[in-house]
Formats: C-alpha cells, sequence, structure tokens
C-alpha cells in the first residue's frame, strides 16, 4: 500500500485530472468498434471508476463538507432530478462566499466552473450589449460552461457579499459521462 499526503489544493488538482481522463476514457470506449480493445478500456474504466468512487468515499469522510441535496433542489438546472441523482452530483458542488465587487468570470476567459446563486446580488454584463441583476437563489450564472467553445460569453461580477454554489467543469463532465441518463 501506498500512501501519499497531499493538500487540499493538490488533492482538487489530482480530482479534476482523474475525472477529465475518466470522462475521455468513457467516450472512447463508447466509439470503439474493435471488441478487444473495447474490452480493454472497458476494464480500464472499471477500474478508474473504482478507483474514483474510493477517492470520494474518503474525502467525504476526512473535513470536506458535502453540499446537502436540500440545497440542490433549487437550482433552476437540477429540478425535476431524482433524490439519487441529488445525491450524486451533490459531492462535487463547493461552497463560495464571495465579496462585493469579486468577479465570477470575465467574458471571453475559458469557461470552467458553473456558479449558483444561493445569497446575494450577481450583476452579469455583456461587451455585446445589456446589464442586468440576478438576486434570486437558485439561478445559474456561468452557462457558457456547457456550450462549445465553452469560453463565457458575458461577465459577472457579485454586487453584494454572496454565497455561491460552485462546480468545476472536470467534476460535471465526470458525472454526465458517468451516467448516460444525465448527458
Amino acid at each position: 500500500m501506498v500512501q501519499i499526503e497531499l493538500t487540499p489544493t493538490e488533492i482538487n488538482l489530482l480530482r479534476e485530472i482523474i475525472r477529465k481522463q475518466l470522462s475521455e476514457l468513457t467516450l472512447e470506449t463508447a466509439f470503439t468498434h474493435r471488441k478487444d480493445f473495447h474490452e480493454f478500456l472497458k476494464r480500464r474504466k472499471e477500474f478508474m471508476e473504482s478507483f474514483v468512487g474510493r477517492l470520494e468515499r474518503e474525502l467525504a469522510s476526512g473535513t470536506r463538507d458535502v453540499v446537502k441535496i436540500d440545497r440542490l433542489r433549487k437550482v433552476d438546472i437540477l429540478e425535476g432530478l431524482a433524490e439519487e441523482d441529488l445525491r450524486s452530483i451533490a459531492q462535487y458542488f463547493e461552497e463560495e462566499n464571495v465579496n462585493a465587487g469579486a468577479t465570477l468570470c470575465e467574458e471571453g476567459a475559458s469557461a470552467e466552473r458553473l456558479y449558483v446563486l444561493e445569497q446575494g446580488k450577481v450583476s452579469i454584463s455583456s461587451k455585446k450589449g445589456g446589464q442586468y441583476d440576478i438576486d434570486i437563489p437558485g439561478k445559474t450564472v456561468g452557462w457558457s460552461f456547457l456550450v462549445p467553445p465553452f469560453l463565457y460569453t458575458a461577465s459577472a461580477v457579485a454586487k453584494t457579499l454572496s454565497k455561491v454554489l460552485v462546480i468545476k467543469s472536470p467534476d460535471f463532465y465526470y458525472v454526465i459521462h458517468k451516467d448516460l441518463r444525465w448527458g
């Protein structure tokens, strides 16, 4: 057995790398037509899923708080999901407190995070025109995270001290690729 101590930042980076690789492996497995290669990829995918599951259970037993699913029921893009599905995705969300004036995302930047407003007010603005404020709990900010070319099409700045839930791109795509119902 090998044991390595990692900082929280290193743990999050490792999780992102593994989930990204697992998402790519899932797609590759789905689209390969060679039966022998398909079986090889399938075994590798099963190992990685098992490893990620063990890693997540270990992390959940540590100090990191998992977002309660009651909070996710209010999220506009998750409405109507079953309890089991909410429990599955809850472990990938993190809570952040954002000071007034802090930028959540900037127009044109790589869209790597999706935000869910829980408290406060966020201003959305675009160079193409318009500006509006979001102050309704459960509304998402950073939709560009879901659509190619994965660049933010607007900027989002906290107008007041705000609380947001955040899910990172590799985590989100891991969830939707591990269970085809999500896709």
